[in-house]
């Protein structure tokens, strides 16, 4: 293990451990993330919005995604597709059926269609002002950034989190991708 994935293992566990106190004291929190993402310009023009069905002690986005169900947008989650290690989106609406996918997220079944998005919701531990969000380790979004990237695809990245995961400073690499913006329940971030 080298000294950035040692530093990255701590930054997670503290993370994880933070993030579970502040999901405890905010429940007021997943309102407010819709009322964030209401004026935000990209968002308006974008025309698929990549979602995420929360896992664990992730702000809930139920109430943002019915929000999206009802904004004329195409919905899709991620899923990961005969074990690729980036992501395909898959449509997701009220008719849509969930399983479990490979680390136990629900994301939906083979049947749904595959879309690109415009506009991609990302979970993270722990964001910075910098652009970088700390991952559960895995690096599918940022595969699936890179891939988008290549083939000169145009997308918006924000990532979601409950205001106080912010850190300092987020322990990156070369293979770990910034994000264009941090939705949180107290306002969206822009990156510059």
């Amino acid at each position: 293990m080298t000294t950035i994935e040692l530093k990255k293992k701590i930054q997670r566990f503290s993370s994880l451990k933070k993030r579970s106190f502040i999901k405890k004291n905010n429940l007021k929190a997943p309102y407010e993330l819709h009322k964030q993402i209401l004026n935000f310009q990209n968002f308006k023009n974008s025309q698929i919005v990549a979602s995420f069905i929360s896992f664990k002690t992730e702000i809930s986005l139920n109430i943002l995604n019915r929000f999206l169900e009802t904004s004329k947008k195409k919905i899709c989650l991620p899923a990961i597709k005969n074990n690729l290690h980036y992501l395909v989106f898959r449509e997701f609406d009220k008719k849509t059926i969930l399983k479990k996918g490979k680390f136990g997220i629900l994301e939906p079944d083979d049947k749904s269609k595959e879309l690109l998005p415009d506009f991609i919701l990302t979970p993270c531990l722990a964001f910075d002002k910098f652009g970088y969000r700390l991952g559960y380790g895995g690096g599918y979004y940022d595969r699936t950034f890179d891939k988008l990237n290549d083939s000169n695809h145009t997308f918006t990245s924000v990532a979601v989190a409950f205001d106080d995961q912010r850190v300092n400073k987020v322990v990156h690499d070369k293979h770990d991708k910034k994000i264009d913006y941090v939705l949180t329940e107290k306002a969206l971030y822009e990156i510059k």
